[in-house]
Protein backbone atom coordinates (compact mmCIF):
# COMPACT_ATOMS: atom_id res chain seq x y z
CA UNK A 1 0.00 0.00 0.00
CA UNK A 2 1.34 3.41 -0.95
CA UNK A 3 1.19 6.12 1.68
CA UNK A 4 2.27 9.74 2.06
CA UNK A 5 4.54 11.23 4.68
CA UNK A 6 3.01 14.49 5.89
CA UNK A 7 4.80 17.36 7.57
CA UNK A 8 3.86 18.06 11.18
CA UNK A 9 2.14 21.44 10.87
CA UNK A 10 3.41 22.43 14.32
CA UNK A 11 7.05 22.14 13.20
CA UNK A 12 8.98 25.13 14.63
CA UNK A 13 10.41 26.05 11.22
CA UNK A 14 6.88 26.58 9.95
CA UNK A 15 6.30 29.00 12.81
CA UNK A 16 9.53 30.79 11.89
CA UNK A 17 8.44 31.00 8.25
CA UNK A 18 4.97 32.28 9.13
CA UNK A 19 6.28 34.97 11.47
CA UNK A 20 9.32 36.13 9.48
CA UNK A 21 7.29 36.75 6.32
CA UNK A 22 4.07 37.76 8.10
CA UNK A 23 2.07 35.24 6.13
CA UNK A 24 -1.11 35.72 8.15
CA UNK A 25 -1.19 39.39 7.14
CA UNK A 26 -0.76 38.45 3.49
CA UNK A 27 -3.95 36.38 3.50
CA UNK A 28 -5.98 38.21 6.13
CA UNK A 29 -8.29 39.96 3.65
CA UNK A 30 -9.53 36.65 2.25
CA UNK A 31 -13.17 36.00 3.13
CA UNK A 32 -12.85 32.22 2.81
CA UNK A 33 -10.13 29.59 2.98
CA UNK A 34 -10.08 29.45 -0.82
CA UNK A 35 -9.67 33.23 -1.03
CA UNK A 36 -6.76 33.07 1.39
CA UNK A 37 -5.02 30.30 -0.54
CA UNK A 38 -5.28 32.33 -3.73
CA UNK A 39 -3.94 35.43 -1.98
CA UNK A 40 -0.89 33.39 -1.00
CA UNK A 41 -0.47 32.34 -4.64
CA UNK A 42 -0.68 35.95 -5.85
CA UNK A 43 1.75 37.21 -3.23
CA UNK A 44 4.40 34.61 -4.07
CA UNK A 45 4.07 35.34 -7.78
CA UNK A 46 4.90 38.97 -7.13
CA UNK A 47 7.49 38.38 -4.43
CA UNK A 48 9.84 35.98 -6.20
CA UNK A 49 11.75 37.20 -9.30
CA UNK A 50 11.60 34.81 -12.26
CA UNK A 51 14.77 33.54 -13.88
CA UNK A 52 17.66 31.09 -13.53
CA UNK A 53 18.63 30.53 -9.87
CA UNK A 54 22.12 31.50 -8.83
CA UNK A 55 22.51 28.41 -6.64
CA UNK A 56 21.01 24.99 -5.93
CA UNK A 57 17.93 25.02 -3.67
CA UNK A 58 17.04 21.33 -3.73
CA UNK A 59 18.10 20.80 -0.12
CA UNK A 60 16.93 24.22 1.07
CA UNK A 61 13.59 25.41 2.38
CA UNK A 62 11.13 28.21 1.71
CA UNK A 63 13.06 30.27 4.26
CA UNK A 64 16.19 30.32 2.07
CA UNK A 65 14.18 30.74 -1.13
CA UNK A 66 12.23 33.74 0.18
CA UNK A 67 15.24 35.36 1.81
CA UNK A 68 17.15 35.14 -1.46
CA UNK A 69 14.11 36.34 -3.40
CA UNK A 70 13.93 39.34 -1.09
CA UNK A 71 17.51 40.12 -2.13
CA UNK A 72 16.49 39.99 -5.79
CA UNK A 73 17.68 36.49 -6.66
CA UNK A 74 15.60 34.85 -9.44
CA UNK A 75 13.94 31.41 -9.22
CA UNK A 76 12.54 28.65 -11.40
CA UNK A 77 9.09 27.09 -11.16
CA UNK A 78 10.41 24.48 -8.71
CA UNK A 79 11.33 27.15 -6.17
CA UNK A 80 7.99 28.94 -6.65
CA UNK A 81 6.18 25.66 -6.02
CA UNK A 82 8.33 24.64 -3.08
CA UNK A 83 7.96 28.04 -1.41
CA UNK A 84 4.19 27.88 -1.85
CA UNK A 85 4.11 24.36 -0.41
CA UNK A 86 5.82 25.32 2.83
CA UNK A 87 4.07 28.70 3.17
CA UNK A 88 0.77 26.86 2.84
CA UNK A 89 1.86 24.47 5.59
CA UNK A 90 2.85 27.42 7.76
CA UNK A 91 -0.74 28.66 7.43
CA UNK A 92 -2.17 25.25 8.34
CA UNK A 93 -2.84 23.74 4.90
CA UNK A 94 -1.33 20.56 3.51
CA UNK A 95 0.20 20.84 0.03
CA UNK A 96 2.25 18.60 -2.27
CA UNK A 97 4.87 19.14 -4.95
CA UNK A 98 3.90 18.05 -8.49
CA UNK A 99 5.79 17.85 -11.74
CA UNK A 100 3.79 17.99 -14.98
CA UNK A 101 4.42 17.98 -18.72
CA UNK A 102 2.59 17.66 -22.02
CA UNK A 103 2.31 14.65 -24.34
CA UNK A 104 5.24 15.08 -26.70
CA UNK A 105 7.60 13.09 -28.89
CA UNK A 106 11.15 12.24 -27.93
CA UNK A 107 12.73 15.01 -29.99
CA UNK A 108 10.24 17.70 -28.97
CA UNK A 109 11.33 20.19 -26.31
CA UNK A 110 9.69 19.33 -23.00
CA UNK A 111 7.46 21.62 -20.92
CA UNK A 112 8.45 20.09 -17.59
CA UNK A 113 6.90 22.31 -14.93
CA UNK A 114 6.67 22.48 -11.15
CA UNK A 115 3.29 23.15 -9.55
CA UNK A 116 1.53 22.37 -6.27
CA UNK A 117 -1.54 20.51 -5.10
CA UNK A 118 -3.23 22.06 -2.08
CA UNK A 119 -5.96 20.49 0.01
CA UNK A 120 -9.16 22.53 0.26
CA UNK A 121 -11.30 21.97 3.34
CA UNK A 122 -13.83 24.23 1.65
CA UNK A 123 -14.20 22.02 -1.44
CA UNK A 124 -13.10 18.75 0.20
CA UNK A 125 -10.56 18.04 -2.54
CA UNK A 126 -7.11 18.75 -3.91
CA UNK A 127 -6.62 21.42 -6.54
CA UNK A 128 -3.64 22.68 -8.55
CA UNK A 129 -1.90 25.97 -7.91
CA UNK A 130 0.74 27.24 -10.34
CA UNK A 131 2.39 30.02 -8.31
CA UNK A 132 4.96 30.93 -10.97
CA UNK A 133 2.13 31.82 -13.35
CA UNK A 134 -0.25 32.75 -10.49
CA UNK A 135 -2.73 30.34 -12.09
CA UNK A 136 -5.40 27.87 -11.05
CA UNK A 137 -8.03 26.04 -13.10
CA UNK A 138 -11.80 25.88 -12.68
CA UNK A 139 -14.77 24.00 -14.08
CA UNK A 140 -18.21 25.31 -13.09
CA UNK A 141 -16.56 27.31 -10.34
CA UNK A 142 -14.83 24.29 -8.76
CA UNK A 143 -11.01 24.26 -8.64
CA UNK A 144 -9.48 21.25 -10.40
CA UNK A 145 -6.70 18.86 -9.49
CA UNK A 146 -4.07 17.74 -11.98
CA UNK A 147 -5.88 14.55 -12.98
CA UNK A 148 -9.16 16.39 -13.52
CA UNK A 149 -7.38 18.89 -15.75
CA UNK A 150 -5.75 16.01 -17.65
CA UNK A 151 -9.03 14.19 -18.18
CA UNK A 152 -10.76 17.35 -19.37
CA UNK A 153 -7.96 17.92 -21.87
CA UNK A 154 -7.99 14.35 -23.19
CA UNK A 155 -11.76 14.02 -23.49
CA UNK A 156 -12.79 17.52 -24.52
CA UNK A 157 -9.63 19.58 -25.09
CA UNK A 158 -10.48 21.50 -21.88
CA UNK A 159 -13.43 23.22 -23.54
CA UNK A 160 -15.19 23.69 -20.20
CA UNK A 161 -12.11 24.74 -18.22
CA UNK A 162 -11.20 28.31 -17.37
CA UNK A 163 -8.05 29.62 -15.78
CA UNK A 164 -7.74 32.42 -13.24
CA UNK A 165 -4.61 34.36 -12.40
CA UNK A 166 -6.08 36.54 -9.65
CA UNK A 167 -9.35 37.90 -8.40
CA UNK A 168 -9.26 41.05 -10.53
CA UNK A 169 -8.69 39.59 -14.00
CA UNK A 170 -11.08 38.02 -16.45
CA UNK A 171 -11.23 34.23 -16.66
CA UNK A 172 -8.91 32.68 -19.26
CA UNK A 173 -10.26 30.25 -21.85
CA UNK A 174 -8.03 27.81 -23.73
CA UNK A 175 -8.12 26.89 -27.39
CA UNK A 176 -8.03 23.20 -28.28
CA UNK A 177 -4.51 23.53 -29.69
CA UNK A 178 -3.11 25.62 -26.82
CA UNK A 179 0.29 24.37 -25.70
CA UNK A 180 2.59 25.77 -23.05
CA UNK A 181 3.43 25.69 -19.37
CA UNK A 182 0.29 27.58 -18.36
CA UNK A 183 -2.28 25.49 -20.25
CA UNK A 184 -4.37 22.38 -19.48
CA UNK A 185 -2.40 20.47 -22.14
CA UNK A 186 0.58 20.48 -19.79
CA UNK A 187 -1.04 17.98 -17.42
CA UNK A 188 -0.68 14.82 -19.51
CA UNK A 189 2.24 13.62 -17.37
CA UNK A 190 1.70 13.96 -13.60
CA UNK A 191 4.20 13.10 -10.90
CA UNK A 192 3.39 13.71 -7.21
CA UNK A 193 5.97 13.47 -4.46
CA UNK A 194 5.08 10.89 -1.80
CA UNK A 195 6.05 13.22 1.02
CA UNK A 196 5.96 16.88 1.96
CA UNK A 197 7.89 16.78 5.25
CA UNK A 198 10.87 18.71 3.93
CA UNK A 199 11.54 20.60 7.16
CA UNK A 200 11.66 17.30 9.03
CA UNK A 201 13.73 15.63 6.30
CA UNK A 202 15.22 17.99 3.67
CA UNK A 203 15.84 16.84 0.10
CA UNK A 204 13.21 17.61 -2.49
CA UNK A 205 14.16 14.80 -4.86
CA UNK A 206 15.24 12.23 -2.29
CA UNK A 207 11.89 10.49 -2.28
CA UNK A 208 9.65 8.35 -4.41
CA UNK A 209 6.59 9.78 -6.12
CA UNK A 210 3.44 8.65 -7.86
CA UNK A 211 3.42 8.64 -11.64
CA UNK A 212 -0.08 8.60 -13.11
CA UNK A 213 -0.47 5.99 -15.84
CA UNK A 214 -3.52 4.83 -17.75
CA UNK A 215 -4.52 3.62 -21.22
CA UNK A 216 -3.46 6.94 -22.75
CA UNK A 217 0.07 6.83 -21.36
CA UNK A 218 0.98 3.21 -20.57
CA UNK A 219 2.82 2.68 -23.87
CA UNK A 220 4.54 6.07 -23.81
CA UNK A 221 7.71 7.41 -22.22
CA UNK A 222 8.08 10.73 -20.43
CA UNK A 223 10.96 12.35 -22.26
CA UNK A 224 12.98 15.30 -20.97
CA UNK A 225 15.18 17.65 -23.00
CA UNK A 226 14.73 17.84 -26.76
CA UNK A 227 14.80 20.87 -29.03
CA UNK A 228 16.74 23.77 -27.55
CA UNK A 229 17.08 21.83 -24.27
CA UNK A 230 19.54 19.38 -25.80
CA UNK A 231 19.70 15.64 -26.26
CA UNK A 232 16.45 13.89 -25.17
CA UNK A 233 16.59 11.54 -22.20
CA UNK A 234 14.12 9.55 -20.16
CA UNK A 235 12.78 11.33 -17.10
CA UNK A 236 15.12 10.57 -14.21
CA UNK A 237 12.17 9.33 -12.20
CA UNK A 238 12.40 6.06 -14.14
CA UNK A 239 15.64 5.39 -12.26
CA UNK A 240 13.77 4.51 -9.10
CA UNK A 241 11.58 7.42 -8.06
CA UNK A 242 8.43 6.61 -10.02
CA UNK A 243 5.74 4.55 -8.34
CA UNK A 244 3.20 3.91 -11.08
CA UNK A 245 -0.50 4.14 -10.23
CA UNK A 246 -3.83 4.35 -12.00
CA UNK A 247 -5.79 4.58 -8.75
CA UNK A 248 -7.12 8.11 -8.31
CA UNK A 249 -7.87 7.52 -4.61
CA UNK A 250 -4.18 6.73 -4.07
CA UNK A 251 -3.09 9.72 -6.11
CA UNK A 252 -5.50 12.07 -4.32
CA UNK A 253 -6.14 10.81 -0.77
CA UNK A 254 -8.90 12.38 1.28
CA UNK A 255 -7.59 14.33 4.26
Amino acid sequence: MTYFEWENLSHPKLTELREEFELEKIVETGKSEFDKQLLLKEWLHGYIPQGTPRRDYYNESALEILRDAQAGNPMWCTQFAFAFLQCAQALGWQARKLSVDFDHKKETEDHHHGVVDIWSNEFKKWYVVDPQNTLHYLKNGIPLNALEIRNEWITDRARLITGETNSTTQAITFSEDALGFATPSNYFWIYTSLRNNFFTRPGLFETEGLLWQDECSKDKIWWRGGGNLGEPYKHRGYDGQFVVTEDSSTMFPIL
